[in-house]
């Protein structure tokens, strides 16, 4: 199973619910709304500290939804 399919459903309801997530990954975590999804490879998020960020879904270790 791909890490896409596994952390999907929290990936749809950031991004159609505006909702935020924790993104973790190696330790460091990236707090954000998911503004786009780059087919099954990549994230973009937004958020207070950051205009944009993308992050690839294969570096993803866990999401949590807030």
């Amino acid at each position: 199973m791909e890490k896409f399919e596994i952390f999907k459903e929290l990936i749809e309801l950031s991004q159609n619910e505006k909702r935020g997530l924790t993104i973790f990954i190696g330790g460091q975590t990236i707090a954000g709304i998911v503004t786009k999804v780059f087919e099954t490879k990549a994230l973009e998020v937004r958020s207070q500290m950051y205009s944009k960020a993308v992050i690839l879904i294969d570096s993803i270790d866990a999401v949590a939804v807030s």
